[in-house]
């Protein structure tokens, strides 16, 4: 099977409309664009578009309208014919209000889509009104700008014209200067050769001058070094004898040190000694104080058992003349 183009493959499926339409319409049943699609694809596995079949079966309304009214004109038609052509017709004009609702549905998004794209064209139009007024204010300061350029351009163009003619002037007193300044150096080369020539005039008299102060210098250092050398031999002897001076006391502070150190070993020796007597002091004395102490408690004691001895011996007749004056009985 060739594949048809799909300019040829629409105007085969708006025939094809056509065609089912007057079938059904022959058949006496209800012309829907859904049954029209369904045998479409049936016969010819082709998936017809709704709209296109809306649009088709309106046409085919517009078409067999006339032929339908004069049908229902003529006298002989029975009144079942024509009671299946009024559903029919109704169908039909129910078909159409439809499609009338589906073409109107789809110029209300036409006309919001055209509302959206206006307002859009509006923001752009004053986005773009908005970036000419600023290119405009730009343009104007730039011309401010410009015209304060060149006013800068003329007075730096005066001023430049000042600094030509006072650089002219400089250079004219640089010329000046430069051929005093040469006449200038020319006298000081002059000066400075006199000065050179006095120079080694004062060296060479400076030269001799130091000849004759070095071998005067050269003798009073020879009788310098001798001075010092009797000084050096004074100075050692005198240091010698201080020294054995010094070595002489030397020994006998050690000798005095070692004899302090034997004193010192001899007042430990008998430090020791003392301390240990007055340890042993020290113990006699808490053993005698502890004697001392029972002694006395001794002492107490006897005391106390004498005053009951005397005071028992005492009380001995003192009872006896109460138990006489008691009991004259015993007395006889």
């Amino acid at each position: 099977m060739t594949k048809q183009s799909p300019n040829a493959q629409m105007k085969n499926t708006r025939l094809l409309v056509h065609q089912y339409a007057e079938r059904l319409l022959g058949l006496g049943e209800e012309v829907r664009q859904s049954t029209i699609r369904e045998m479409i694809a049936a016969d010819y596995g082709i998936t017809a578009s709704p709209n296109l079949v809306n649009d088709e079966v309106k046409k085919f309304w517009v078409q067999a309208g006339p032929a339908l009214s004069a049908r229902l004109r003529r006298p002989n038609i029975p009144d079942d014919v024509c009671t299946s052509f009024d559903k029919i017709w109704d169908v039909a004009l129910n078909a159409a209000v439809a499609g009338h609702e589906i073409e109107r549905q789809q110029l209300h998004a036409q006309a919001e889509n055209a509302v959206v794209a206006m307002k859009t064209a509006q923001a752009n139009e004053q986005a773009a009104k908005e970036r000419f007024d600023g290119q405009t204010r730009e343009i104007e300061g730039l011309r401010a700008d410009k015209l304060l350029l060149s006013e800068q351009l003329q007075a730096n163009e005066v001023e430049r014209k000042a600094l030509t003619v006072e650089v002219k002037d400089l250079a004219d007193k640089a010329a000046s200067q430069n051929a005093l300044n040469m006449q200038e150096q020319q006298r000081l080369n002059g000066l400075l050769d006199n000065l050179e020539q006095q120079l080694k005039e004062l060296r060479a008299s400076s030269q001799r001058e130091l000849t004759a102060l070095a071998e005067t210098h050269q003798i009073e250092l020879v009788k310098t070094q001798d001075f010092l050398m009797r000084e050096t031999a004074r100075v050692r002897d005198e240091e010698k004898a201080k020294t054995d001076k010094l070595t002489k006391e030397l020994e006998r502070e050690r000798n005095e040190k070692d004899q302090l150190r034997q004193l010192r070993s001899s007042a430990r020796d008998e430090v020791a000694q003392l301390r240990g007597r007055l340890e042993a002091m020290v113990n006699n004395e808490e053993k005698l104080e502890r004697q001392i102490t029972q002694l006395s408690e001794q002492n107490d004691k006897l005391q106390t058992t004498l005053l009951e001895s005397i005071k028992a011996r005492v009380a001995a007749p003192e009872q006896l003349a109460v138990d006489l004056l008691e009991h004259p009985e015993n007395k006889r």
